[in-house]
């Protein structure tokens, strides 16, 4: 009998302690009005247009040096390049740069274009990946 009331006890406590600290609900005060709701609702400013800009490093054995395609132009001089991009920077700097690498092009050219990249300002520099 005694453990009986020992459990009884302890399941009295339990419940006394868990109901305590539960919050009240309470009436929100409102008042409803027939008619038109009147709100200045401002409507959210449309997102920029973001445009993704893929830059396809290639090696051309022809010219025997690294070509890079800018959403279908190619340049074949870096250095412009680098002035195209520094111009889409400034036009958009959240814009998503994606560099898609062929295996033989060399670092140094993937380095450059890279830091071109990034010291234009452009916000999101990525590599692109095969599956």
């Amino acid at each position: 009998m005694t453990p009986m009331i020992d459990v009884v006890f302890l399941l009295l406590i339990f419940f006394v302690v868990t109901a305590s600290s539960q919050t009240r609900e309470m009436l929100l005060p409102t008042e409803l009005a027939a008619g038109a709701v009147d709100a200045n609702v401002v409507p959210p400013e449309p997102e920029p247009l973001s445009v993704e800009v893929w830059l396809s490093l290639k090696v051309d054995a022809a010219l025997g040096g690294t070509v890079v395609d800018m959403n279908g132009t190619p340049y074949t001089d870096l250095d412009q390049l680098k002035a195209q991009l520094r111009l889409l920077a400034e036009l958009g700097p959240e814009n998503p740069v994606i560099l898609d690498i062929a295996g033989n092009v060399p670092l140094g050219d993937v380095v450059d274009v890279y830091d071109t990249c990034q010291s234009a300002g452009f916000q999101s520099v990525s590599f692109a990946a095969g599956e």
